[in-house]
């Protein structure tokens, strides 16, 4: 082999791996992209799923609320009527 075929082919090789490495840095940035897609539309999820449980939970805590000032009142009377 000689010298110019010897540095061809090492040419070539840094050439195919500067290819790689460009190809592999865009497919990592796509996929970061798809992942902070995946994410948001995640968190997007979570954020609307919380406001739904909490607009069932007010019924619940207007409930409880009128129970615990309707008890305490019931034994303040009870107390006073004996």
């Amino acid at each position: 082999m000689t010298m110019k075929a010897l540095f061809q082919n090492a040419k070539n090789a840094v050439g195919s791996t500067s290819a790689k490495v460009a190809a592999g840095a865009a497919v990592s940035v796509g996929m970061i992209g798809n992942a902070q897609a995946d994410a948001s539309a995640a968190f997007s999820e979570i954020q609307s799923t919380g406001a739904d449980m909490a607009g069932q939970a007010w019924p619940v805590v207007a409930a409880i609320t009128a129970s615990l000032i309707g008890i305490k009142l019931f034994k303040k009377f009870a107390n006073r009527a004996s």
